[in-house]
């Protein structure tokens, strides 16, 4: 689908002072607009990411046979009463009244209403399960000091998913089956990072180690509860949250007062040196076992389910992802898969309505799935223009200019085609390309071997422009 860019590119806002740069260009690039204190409205831009990440996620996870649902974002107190959560959760539960004076909540988690929805079921049998539902939906907290804008805020997207087996063996190969699930949405199809980390031997295991950026933890479970709990984080510049790794076992915690000199929890030695690596959470995984279903009633042949639950930051990954992947403000950076246009096509105002425009457009919206920005910005240069696609982090840059306006002469028509990366500032400049050679570069750099420099092999057909088609 082609998308002119005077309708699409909102000019930003100008951001407050922040010491996330990730906030700070998302609120300038016109991604994200604050409303209120720890409270954002996505804009366009925003919402092409978010709605491409949600398809990412519906896609693997009903791959893995999990079914979406829709929940009501507000809860009772009788409901959160059972689990005696309502108290527990503290300040962050953010109370209201209905007419009749009845207490409400703004959901942070579903646990209970999700567990009381599989209870209120006719009898299931035993080929249904695992019964694995979820769901995309906003979640509240309020947040004692929201920073960082959509990192930490009080309204947040999450993609919550409850999982309930027959019994705790089977629970546990279900929590092993989405963990896997979790490793492929973000190594593989987000690209962040490479190979999940894990616990790793060798010479050169401590260095290799360093240089990963996304990491699963052992954690606690929390006021959630439950016998195994993993948190999911990425590499972060922020100094707020942090996970430890041990230099002798290659082992990722959570523990909150590791200090240089302190035991491993993975380790057998007394001493083992252990260093702090920034970070923030972008995910958590919980196996419950019994304790929502007993309460609240969920059986099975009058055997309480044993329940996992899974959640993903949603909206947090947008900025937690452009502070991995961005090295400057001047140049905004998110993986390829949900970058808000796979391609930009930049046209010069005495080329707009030649019949090579067409042709240009025509060729990258059937191999680029993900949205063409067509640049009919004529008032601004191509030089302009193209500043203005890096600076979005826009994949493909085409530019039909003069070197197109002097290669039509000849009737041997060129564009030409740039190229932005991770951790890069300026585009990479790939020269002249007649439209056959750049559908084979296309191509080449999302399905076969790298390609000056673009990773390869990338399952375009996620992010696809047209809602619902997978």
């Amino acid at each position: 689908m082609i998308h002119k860019a005077k309708k699409w590119i909102l000019s930003g806002a100008t951001a407050p002072p922040s010491k996330s740069a990730a906030h700070r260009m998302l609120i300038e690039n016109g991604f994200i607009l604050p409303t209120g204190k720890g409270f954002y409205s996505l804009l366009p831009l925003g919402q092409r990411v978010i709605d491409k990440l949600c398809r990412i996620l519906d896609t693997e996870f009903q791959k893995a046979g999990a079914m979406k649902i829709g929940m009501p974002i507000v809860g009772t107190k009788t409901l959160w009463d059972k689990t005696k959560r309502w108290d527990a959760m503290g300040t962050e539960m953010i109370k209201l009244e209905d007419r009749q004076k009845a207490p409400l909540c703004l959901q942070p988690t579903a646990e209970e209403m999700c567990t009381e929805l599989i209870a209120s079921l006719p009898p299931l049998k035993k080929s249904q399960f695992p019964v694995m539902i979820y769901q995309i939906g906003d979640k509240f907290r309020d947040e004692m000091n929201p920073r960082f804008g959509l990192m930490r805020s009080r309204q947040f997207l999450m993609k919550d998913m409850y999982t309930f087996s027959t019994d705790q063996e089977a629970s546990r190969e279900t929590y092993r089956k989405i963990c896997r699930v979790y490793e492929k949405i973000f190594g593989q199809q987000l690209q962040l990072g490479g190979d999940l980390i894990k616990p790793i031997s060798g010479q050169n295991r401590l260095n290799l180690i360093l240089n990963y950026s996304l990491f699963q933890v052992e954690a606690d479970s929390g006021i959630h509860g439950g016998h195994i709990s993993h948190e999911y984080h990425l590499r972060s510049n922020l100094d707020e949250d942090f996970v430890n790794l041990c230099d002798s076992c290659g082992t990722f915690n959570k523990s909150e007062d590791v200090t240089t000199l302190k035991k491993c929890p993975n380790c057998d030695s007394a001493h083992q040196k252990s260093r702090k690596v920034s970070s923030v959470e972008i995910a958590h995984t919980f196996h419950l076992g019994t304790k929502y279903s007993e309460t609240i009633g969920a059986k099975f042949q009058g055997k309480p389910l044993d329940m996992c639950c899974f959640g993903i930051g949603v909206s947090r990954l947008l900025p937690a992802t452009v502070d991995l992947l961005s090295c400057s403000e001047k140049a905004m950076r998110l993986p390829r898969a949900i970058a808000p246009f796979d391609a930009a096509i930049i046209v010069k105002k005495s080329l707009m309505s030649n019949v090579i425009v067409e042709m240009t457009s025509s060729s990258a919206s059937r191999y680029l799935k993900g949205g063409i920005l067509l640049d009919d910005r004529i008032e601004m240069s191509a030089g302009r223009r193209i500043h203005e696609a890096n600076r979005l982090g826009i994949p493909f840059i085409i530019v039909l200019a003069n070197v197109t306006e002097r290669s039509l002469v000849t009737q041997k028509p060129v564009i030409e085609v740039f190229t932005t990366h991770p951790k890069s500032e300026e585009p990479c400049d790939h020269g002249p390309m007649t439209l056959d050679r750049f559908v084979s570069f296309v191509q080449s750099s999302l399905y076969g071997t790298p390609n000056g420099g673009i990773d390869g092999n990338f399952d375009h057909s996620l992010v696809l422009d047209e809602l619902g088609s997978h």
